[in-house]
């Protein structure tokens, strides 16, 4: 009797909690659906070109669709595909050369071309063609028709699998099993063990490759501070990198020629010419760069995201752009929509640069190439741009307790949050939420707040069956806004009936008018009022 006692106060705040989840759920899916409807119809008026481009737009509009290449001396040429098909990839097409005073210097066939350009690194984060990614790792974990799913690495001949082993990411290592389902041993951080081994450490990502004399896949895996590289058939667990750094995590990597990929395969890289470098940013913004044959670490004042190494030089290619905000403007959503309001209708300046780098790290500019971008077309009719008024309008609905936790809450991390639109976390998406729908203390949101508590009133009043619970509903619709007045419609929709002594309506939670006292008779069917008080 005790236990359902206590049940009962713990099911109606639980009832609570989950209506207004639902509901906030509900309407922040309404918000959202509006504004990308604002947004489709104002993205469908088009701008009408111009009849004809001069000869100065046709140079900087080819300048701009140019690959920018390098040679090892540091020569930048240009490359332009005059008839190049949107998604086309085909070595044989026509290309033209040109040199930095715009010279042509080559024309003539991809594949005949008379130069040959630096290969650099590239990034492998963000893309589920170039591996496993912690969101992918989060997903085979789901309850889903397909239960027990693991990632298995198969190791054996071109004919037979001989072992698998299995990842287990609660324990954060390797299982390994022979084709009877026998256990074999362990991998993890400390190497192959016949005993448990220990923990590599909280998943990242992680690509796979097969070496040219093998068809086992070598893993890189990377987790919050370290990356391994994992050979399952030789049973070897290298440690390429280790952040000492303290709640500093590694944020992505960048490979070049680091895979032994068998020739004419996809991305194989002469390992004749160049050296074999893993780079890694870490989020304090540092790079590090690991190059074997021979083995050297260093860490550079990275300027861009590519590196390369030759056999005999390390080069840094940076690409930028005054279209990029800068970094104290891209953390707040407001400094960002007024920069970028102000750069609208003008012109890019665009770079690159091309750097060498000393066994220090130090970096030393040998090239820098820089072109414009013209403004884009200035539409024929101007219209001011409704998606800060649409954005305004929706947010009035939003919950006010929003502004709240943004205070509450450090603004800047928030704001940081929302930048990281590639992170999949349950926490960073709902503060991405709160800084798009927050009402930002608007005068109209607490009009209508007012507004839905007069009604909450008016609606409760006869209904109520204690002082102390109109009050919280009261005060949640006020907190939450239009998600507080449905739930509380929902959660509260007792008929009313109207009362044979005092001639008022009351609701029928109790059995006596809660104004007289006298006992409520059964209702008549068709005399109950759901919502309004008439």
């Amino acid at each position: 009797m005790k236990l359902k006692i206590n049940l009962k106060y713990i099911a109606t705040p639980s009832k609570i909690f989950m209506t207004v989840l639902i509901v906030l759920i509900a309407v922040s899916i309404l918000q959202g659906i509006i504004l990308e409807i604002e947004r489709t119809f104002r993205f469908s008026a088009t701008t009408k070109p111009k009849a004809e481009f001069t000869q100065e737009e046709k140079r900087l509009n080819r300048i701009r669709n140019s690959a920018k290449e390098f040679l090892p001396d540091g020569t930048i040429h240009l490359i332009h595909k005059p008839r190049r098909t949107p998604g086309q990839m085909d070595e044989t097409e026509t290309e033209q050369i040109y040199d930095a005073n715009d010279n042509l210097l080559w024309e003539g066939p991809g594949d005949k071309r008379p130069y040959e350009y630096l290969y650099w690194s590239k990034q492998l984060h963000g893309s589920y063609r170039e591996g496993f990614t912690q969101q992918r790792m989060r997903q085979i974990q789901m309850i889903t028709p397909g239960f027990s799913r693991y990632i298995e690495i198969p190791v054996g001949s071109y004919n037979k699998t001989e072992q698998i082993w299995r990842y287990y990411p609660g324990a954060e290592y390797f299982k390994g099993y022979n084709t009877n389902g026998e256990k074999i041993g362990y991998a993890g951080s400390t190497g192959f063990t016949d005993s448990k081994s220990k923990p590599l450490g909280k998943f990242r990502y992680f690509t796979a490759w097969c070496p040219q004399d093998s068809v086992s896949p070598i893993l890189l895996w990377q987790t919050q501070r370290h990356i391994y590289q994992i050979d399952f058939e030789k049973q070897t667990v290298e440690m390429i990198f280790e952040n000492t750094e303290a709640d500093i995590e590694i944020e992505r990597i960048s490979l070049h020629a680091w895979r032994d990929l068998k020739p004419g395969a996809k991305e194989y890289i002469d390992s004749k010419k160049y050296r074999p470098l893993l780079l890694c940013r870490t989020e304090d913004g540092k790079h590090h760069l690991i190059l074997r044959e021979p083995r050297h670490q260093l860490s550079i004042g990275l300027p861009g995201t590519s590196v390369t190494a030759t056999k005999k030089n390390i080069f840094v290619r940076n690409y930028w752009s005054d279209a990029f905000p800068p970094a104290d403007i891209a953390r707040s959503r407001e400094l960002f929509d007024k920069w970028l309001q102000e750069r609208r209708g003008k012109p890019r300046n665009l770079w690159t640069e091309f750097y060498k780098v000393d066994n220090q790290g130090g970096l030393e500019l040998l090239n820098r190439y820089d072109w414009t971008v013209p403004a884009p077309p200035v539409p024929v009719v101007k219209v001011k741009d409704p998606r800060p008024i649409a954005q305004r309008c929706v947010s009035q609905f939003s919950p006010p307790l929003y502004d709240l936790v943004v205070r509450i809450l450090d603004r800047e991390f928030l704001s940081r949050a929302y930048q990281y639109q590639n992170r999949n976390d349950f926490f960073y998406s709902l503060a991405r939420m709160i800084m798009d729908i927050r009402p930002h203390g608007g005068v109209i949101n607490r009009v209508l707040s007012a507004l839905m508590m007069i009604f909450v009133f008016l609606h409760g009043w006869p209904r109520r069956t204690s002082r102390a619970k109109l009050i919280f509903w009261l005060l949640f619709t006020l907190a939450f806004n239009l998600a507080g007045l449905l739930t509380y419609l929902a959660l509260n929709h007792t008929p009313v009936i109207k009362c044979p002594a005092c001639g008022k309506r009351r609701g029928l939670a109790q059995a006596n008018c809660v104004r007289c006292g006298v006992e409520l008779p059964a209702p008549e069917q068709g005399k109950l009022d759901l919502i309004l008080n008439t």
